[in-house]
């Protein structure tokens, strides 16, 4: 890796040269993804994260100081968005551990009932909710959960960042969990 050809190229981007920061792109995504997938070993996960850091590269660029060597710097970006996503997912994972030990501890799934009225009225404050939601979240729920498009895929084709589409589906799942779940 030339550390100075890259920051010519780097100077590049900054000057919003994209031809500079696909070169980039192409020279780093693989060993990027290979660093990312190591820990991973999600394919689509890590391929979110490495767009992802290249996204916030393109986008933050102006802003972006890169003293020595831009694989370093890609490298620790993507880097920190992975343990950010471990983190996160450790935390869902601990989440889901810690209610099955409870519904364990409390009673078993066969004495759980929910009357027939109570599905009924569940299901029509989410129907409400799905029609309550706004047209771009919509569209971004669509192509999650009908057509299993990555959050890369849906940035790709609605022209939206990777970030918009994690912010979007989150904000379904907490208007969503809000309607199941009113006393959380």
């Amino acid at each position: 890796m030339d550390t100075r050809n890259d920051m010519i190229l780097w100077q590049a981007v900054k000057q919003g040269d994209r031809i500079a920061f696909d070169r980039l792109y192409h020279l780093y995504v693989s060993p990027l993804f290979a660093a990312v997938y190591k820990h991973l070993r999600r394919r689509e996960d890590a391929e979110d994260i490495i767009q992802e850091a290249f996204l916030d590269c393109w986008e933050k660029r102006a802003e972006i100081t890169i003293e020595s060597s831009v694989f370093n710097y890609l490298y620790s970006m993507a880097r920190y968005k992975t343990l950010r996503f471990l983190k996160l997912n450790s935390h869902q994972a601990g989440q889901l551990q810690g209610l099955t030990e409870l519904l364990q501890q409390h009673a078993s799934f066969a004495e759980y009932t929910v009357s027939e009225q109570r599905l009924r009225q569940l299901e029509a404050a989410l129907d409400h909710e799905m029609e309550a939601l706004p047209h771009q979240m919509k569209k971004v729920l669509s192509l999650r959960v009908n057509d299993g498009m990555s959050a890369a895929d849906i940035a790709g084709n609605l022209l939206i960042s990777p970030h918009t589409v994690k912010n979007h589906l989150a904000k379904v799942r907490k208007r969503l969990r809000q309607v199941m779940l009113p006393n959380d």
